[in-house]
């Protein structure tokens, strides 16, 4: 009996075959209200999250939806990833060695208390 492909399979099969990957048609919008204040956040799946701020409230902010998504769409076309950071290297730490007391040959015994 054949298998039938379901629709996450097919960028696998996509990457095997050398074909371009696809972009993910799932998407997440966040919507963070406070005060007169809104927080607006889009992520595709393998894409950095897209945010913006607004004035207003929830019915502004929906409104801005969906020029953010298209917005966020075309910037994920050209890189939807952030540029991996090029950090320098930590400098090797110099680890002072440790003075060991030298080993005494007549031990002081302490008081008994009990």
């Amino acid at each position: 009996m054949a298998e039938k492909e379901t629709p996450e399979e097919e960028p696998e099969v996509a990457a095997e075959t050398g074909e371009t990957k696809q972009a993910s048609n799932d998407l997440k919008v966040v919507i963070i209200l406070h005060g007169n204040r809104t927080m607006v956040g889009v992520q595709s799946t393998d894409c950095d999250p897209v945010f913006t701020t607004l004035e207003g409230d929830l019915a502004a902010a929906l409104s801005q939806v969906p020029a953010l998504v298209e917005s966020a769409n075309a910037k994920w076309d050209a890189n939807p990833r952030y540029p991996k950071a090029e950090l320098p290297e930590p400098p090797a730490s110099a680890t002072p060695a440790r003075n060991q007391p030298a080993p005494s040959s007549a031990k002081k015994q302490q008081p008994s208390f009990f």
